[in-house]
């Protein structure tokens, strides 16, 4: 399997997963135009488009991908909540699976300020390989064995908020949403650590917060962290 990141960022996200054969969009942030610039100007033959929760930075194109006839996957809460209609959206709740191809999804429960916000684990059934995705998440407490990549939030580290002044209410607020809705460097180490890594050959760090983290630093310590796994960090 190939991860490809398109879009990581507040502003929109957008992730290409694919066996070769069968390729899943995963989050839809970004409009179709910018997915097919991204894609060198061709959008592939998606066999579905997976969407973890409502918000606009994840879920934009779902009613333009619809309008062309791709399928997307959520949950009926996401379906609730999204802004656009999604009475033809395909509805998966946590615990059940979906076949594209040779690729299984099976979607499990992540914790976000949403509506029944959904992750995914994705494995490829011919190879055995596995990939962890969960983006959008205040902690995880999914154990899954034998994974070979994992796409995980790393949205901030508490020592980079901490330096910043708080000189009005906005500011404050906006920093407790950040720690009620996004995942902290700190905790996206301790949740890997909980896991089976001995096969995993990449760690993506999905979703950093422009104001409170630092990627070349992120990457370094998730480097010490978990020596001989690639770490790659998500660009915008």
């Amino acid at each position: 399997m190939t991860f490809l990141p398109l879009a990581s960022s507040s502003a929109g996200n957008a992730y290409l997963l694919s066996d070769g054969e069968t390729h899943l969009l995963l989050e839809c942030g970004i409009t179709v135009s910018e997915l097919r610039r991204r894609l060198g100007g061709t959008l592939p033959k998606l066999a579905a488009c997976l969407v973890t929760h409502e918000h606009g930075d994840h879920g934009k194109a779902a009613k333009q991908l619809l309008r062309l006839g791709i399928p997307v996957y959520m949950s009926y809460g996401t379906a609730l909540a999204h802004k656009d209609d999604m009475n033809e959206a395909r509805l998966i709740a946590a615990g059940e699976t979906a076949m594209f191809g040779c690729l299984r999804v099976l979607a499990f429960r992540v914790f976000h300020n949403t509506e029944e916000p959904l992750g995914w684990l994705i494995e490829d059934s011919r190879t055995g390989e596995r990939l962890l995705f969960a983006i959008d998440t205040v902690n995880l407490n999914y154990i899954v064995k034998g994974l070979d990549t994992v796409a995980i939030e790393c949205n901030y580290a508490e020592k980079i908020m901490n330096r910043y002044p708080d000189p009005d209410k906005k500011f404050w607020f906006r920093k407790e949403r950040t720690k009620r809705c996004h995942m902290e460097i700190e905790t996206a180490l301790r949740y890997l650590r909980r896991l089976d890594l001995s096969k995993c050959r990449c760690i993506y760090l999905m979703h950093l917060s422009d104001a409170y983290s630092d990627a070349e630093g992120f990457k370094r310590r998730f480097e010490q962290a978990f020596p001989g796994i690639r770490i790659v960090i998500c660009e915008k």
